[in-house]
């Protein structure tokens, strides 16, 4: 299993989007068992490029112990545990921060397919960093130059990621169930994605796409790309970037994303979900990854 998992990551690579092999179809589905408990990675890059130049790169991991507590005839209800917290960055503070962080464990309902229903307690992600975040920002207690409130600000801003991050990770999780797919055959699914040039979601298209099956493996590989309103793009980029204007031409999206799924399972394999904008010679860019511990290199 592992071997095909790694073929498909170099195939994801090498191959054009949405190709296919064959006429078949797979129904992405939940077949989960009450007590079942499962153990990810999850990681999120955010990056930006200059030319053919890394200017800047800030990497956070984590881990996610997905936990089945009751399996009824509606319904699954999930726990998940997010813990073993770290970041890759230059930033001393930030990194002070995250290695703070406690394990919090937050559930969730999804329908028997596998659809994402709703949190139950979806605002305990804050308590992660409940106790580190005074701890860090203590040192800039009356501190009134421009560049200590610039630091605060970073330090609330990396709170606010965390927290979203530990959520947007269930929902990408749980994006491609309960739908049928056709290799070969696009689906196009109405979306509202949360960018980091925006602090609002921002409304698009999700175009998806089963690109191969494996049935000795009981694997299948879903490819997706994202369209986000261009004028909506367009307006949030303008004023993350706090330009007047920018010329259109100089504007692109590529925003593409893939799951690998154990068919036999119902569960997740591999998801990863990428989103660049280039804005003349610059890049900027935001990788999450959902990696099963058994899939794992």
């Amino acid at each position: 299993m592992r071997k095909f998992i790694l073929g498909i990551f170099a195939c994801l690579l090498s191959l054009p989007l949405f190709s296919a092999e064959s006429d078949s179809s797979v129904v992405f589905k939940a077949s989960f068992l009450k007590n079942e408990l499962q153990s990810y990675e999850i990681s999120r890059a955010l990056y930006t490029i200059h030319r053919s130049d890394t200017t800047s790169l800030e990497r956070i991991r984590f881990k996610a112990d997905i936990y089945v507590r009751d399996s009824t005839e509606n319904y699954y209800l999930l726990s998940w545990k997010f813990s073993n917290f770290t970041i890759s960055a230059n930033n001393q503070q930030l990194r002070k921060l995250i290695e703070m962080a406690k394990p919090v464990e937050i559930s969730c309902r999804i329908s028997k397919p596998g659809v994402f229903i709703e949190f139950l307690n979806g605002e305990k992600v804050t308590t992660s960093l409940e106790e580190a975040l005074p701890a860090v920002l203590a040192q800039y207690a009356n501190k009134k130059d421009p560049k200590d409130q610039a630091e605060v600000a970073r330090i609330y801003d990396m709170r606010e990621t965390l927290e979203t991050l530990m959520l947007r990770s269930v929902t990408q999780f749980h994006q491609v169930y309960g739908l049928g797919y056709t290799l070969g055959e696009i689906i196009d699914v109405p979306t509202e994605v949360n960018s980091r040039f925006s602090s609002i979601p921002i409304k698009g298209i999700i175009r998806k796409k089963l690109t191969k099956i494996d049935l000795e493996n009981h694997l299948a590989v879903l490819s997706t790309a994202t369209f986000l309103d261009r004028t909506e793009f367009q307006k949030a980029l303008k004023e993350y970037l706090h330009l007047e204007s920018l010329p259109e031409a100089s504007i692109s999206q590529g925003n593409i994303g893939s799951v690998v799924m154990d068919l036999s399972t119902g569960w997740v394999l591999w998801s990863f979900d990428q989103r660049e904008t280039r804005a003349g010679n610059d890049i900027y860019g935001e990788l999450v990854e959902i990696q099963h511990k058994n899939a794992m290199p």
